[in-house]
């Protein structure tokens, strides 16, 4: 996990003490095999890997103290098929203050919280003395058919981690009611729109090919990318390069938990995504970019395309295999 602050951030009533209360949570599914880990994946378990066990921060069954009135949590889902439903043992609602790449316009109060492999998410808390309440994985509605629910993690509930409050807590401010502007295109400058259709095969219907490159898009540019899933099962989709905005959810407005800057969205079955993102990075004709899903055992079989960045006017050049590797170690 990378933290990162910048002035804006800095200025806000957030909860900033790194270990005290503000707390980063790597959470991952894990199996033993002895004390060995066991990476077997399940006959039926077409996402993938899904542990028995949960860790956080590498600890089995963990609790933190907490001696502030509100605590902020920086979860980050580091499985590589699981997707969590965090929500507390007592249904309390939580202030959702920042996604993937930096804070929302204004905190979203939630109660759910769904965050697929590789997304992130900023979350605070309001504690009471001498309380404890437990973060958990709940159920998922939109996880899939019966099938995946039952075999590929929708049904599952469980513990993440307990919070035990100190009798006495010190006062926190209230979480501020606006956090900034994010950095994100709304898509009204947009040049182009991509369509990429995704399958546990391939993307457009096309595997992974470490000398083809899919896409070529003009440095300085918006673009709007329509993601579109009707495999059956669960997938997401994460972006190298950029941070993009989720403009749409099978035409409507997205809600609270997709409105901050992202560069992974979870896309069930049945869903269909827009989003707009703007390339001011490196531009390279000969060193691509990745888009994929981030379940591994779907990356693996070939859900992942590769585009170039070019400044106005130029062609794509060449991709090699150690250009892919190196761009790929994230």
């Amino acid at each position: 996990m990378f933290i990162l602050d910048d002035p804006a951030s800095d200025r806000l009533a957030l909860p900033t003490r790194y270990g005290i209360d503000d707390i980063p949570l790597i959470v991952q599914d894990v199996s033993f095999d002895g004390a060995a880990f066991d990476h077997g994946r399940g006959p039926m378990q077409n996402v993938g890997f899904l542990g028995e066990r949960t860790m956080v921060n590498g600890t089995l069954s963990p609790y933190r103290k907490v001696a502030d009135e509100r605590v902020r949590l920086r979860l980050l889902n580091a499985s590589t098929a699981r997707t969590y439903a965090f929500g507390f043992s007592d249904d309390r609602t939580f202030d959702l203050v920042g996604t993937d790449g930096g804070l929302l316009e204004r905190p979203a109060a939630i109660e759910r919280l769904q965050l697929s492999p590789g997304e992130r998410a900023e979350i605070v808390v309001t504690m009471r003395p001498g309380e404890r309440t437990v973060l958990r994985s709940y159920p998922q509605d939109n996880y899939g058919d019966a099938w995946q629910q039952r075999f590929n993690g929708g049904d599952d509930s469980f513990d993440v981690l307990q919070l035990r409050a100190a009798d006495r807590l010190r006062p926190s401010p209230g979480t501020p009611a606006e956090l900034g502007t994010p950095e994100v295109p709304d898509g009204t400058e947009a040049v182009k729109t991509r369509h990429f259709d995704l399958k546990r095969s391939g993307i457009n219907g096309r595997a992974m090919a470490m000398d083809r490159v899919d896409e070529t898009v003009t440095r300085g540019t918006t673009e709007i990318w329509t993601v579109r899933n009707t495999n059956g099962m669960p997938h997401n989709f994460h972006v190298h390069d950029v941070q993009f905005r989720v403009l749409e959810v099978n035409g409507e407005a997205p809600s609270g938990a997709l409105r901050g800057p992202k560069d992974s969205v979870f896309v069930p079955n049945g869903t269909t995504m827009k989003l707009a993102m703007r390339f001011d990075g490196p531009a390279d004709p000969n060193t691509p970019y990745m888009y994929h899903c981030h379940l591994l055992h779907h990356e693996d079989q070939g859900m992942m395309g590769q585009f170039v960045v070019v400044e106005n006017g130029r062609q794509v050049g060449g991709s090699g295999r150690h250009q892919h590797q190196h761009q790929h170690q994230h």
